[in-house]
């Protein structure tokens, strides 16, 4: 079981950087294991996340581009024809876009990508820097933990690689895709690779049709629906019944070799 290393001086003077994504794996696990093991840190946690997701929804409200700016925005967007170029596009045009009207811009882009619900659920709970509720790095632990947690036998992946390392999980959900407004029961587990963070969510996926998603590949007879957005990465598959969505913002050759080493 992972133990706190750190205290709650540490972590009150730490805690802002700790939310805006400037520790490593490590250290993040050092800060959740003492939220995990300590409620007055734990409600201190939460007062800022929630002040910090105030603040960022005001900031983030999508809003009107003029006539003429969408429509030339549109029509870049309709040349770059490759994802590639689309990419470059955006970048290109999100440089000089000032911050309110860079929101209207993405939610012009957004649709264009060809994510489903799912896939942004996955991305914005990697994106979060939310603690575990279980800091452990064994692997039949964390299982056990989830056992009454949700409504599947959930198995952490076992990546045999020596450089991927268990942080431990929590509780998650994920939007419904028959119904956006229902939410089902997901475990989400987090792991370190190096200094960068890779994170897998669990679910009943039965109703998803990954076959559609993304670019499609196999790995040990495995498919897997490879999705790119951003700097993430996403690998998805399925595996006794549930569904495993992979995320990081590792190298898609490396994704796929980690994933190859789990299955």
């Amino acid at each position: 079981m992972a133990m706190s290393r750190i205290s709650c001086a540490d972590f009150c003077q730490f805690i802002d950087p700790y939310l805006d994504g400037e520790f490593d794996a490590r250290d993040r696990a050092d800060f959740d294991a003492h939220a995990a093991s300590c409620p007055e840190c734990r409600g201190r946690l939460e007062q800022h996340t929630w002040f910090q997701r105030n603040i960022e929804g005001h900031l983030k409200t999508p809003q009107s581009l003029p006539p003429a700016a969408r429509a030339k925005l549109r029509a870049r967007l309709h040349i770059a024809q490759t994802p590639e170029r689309r990419a470059r596009w955006v970048k290109r045009l999100a440089i000089p876009v000032p911050v309110l009207a860079a929101g209207a811009a993405l939610l012009l882009i957004t649709p264009l990508t060809g994510f489903t619900p799912m896939v942004d659920d996955v991305v914005e709970q990697h994106a979060q820097t939310m603690p575990v509720e279980v800091p452990s790095d064994q692997a039949t632990e964390v299982d056990q933990w989830f056992k009454d947690k949700v409504p599947f036998e959930m198995r952490a992946p076992r990546f045999s690689d020596g450089h991927i390392t268990l942080l431990g999980g929590r509780l998650s959900h994920i939007r419904n895709p028959e119904d956006a407004a229902m939410m089902q029961k997901a475990a989400y587990l987090m792991y370190g690779v190096g200094r960068e963070k890779l994170t897998v969510l669990v679910f009943d996926g039965k109703q998803f049709d990954l076959s559609n998603l993304g670019t499609q590949t196999t790995v040990k007879s495995t498919p897997l629906s490879i999705l790119d957005r951003g700097d993430y990465r996403v690998a998805l598959y399925r595996k006794d019944g549930l569904t495993y969505a992979v995320t990081s913002r590792l190298p898609q050759t490396e994704m796929l070799r980690l994933v190859g080493t789990a299955l």
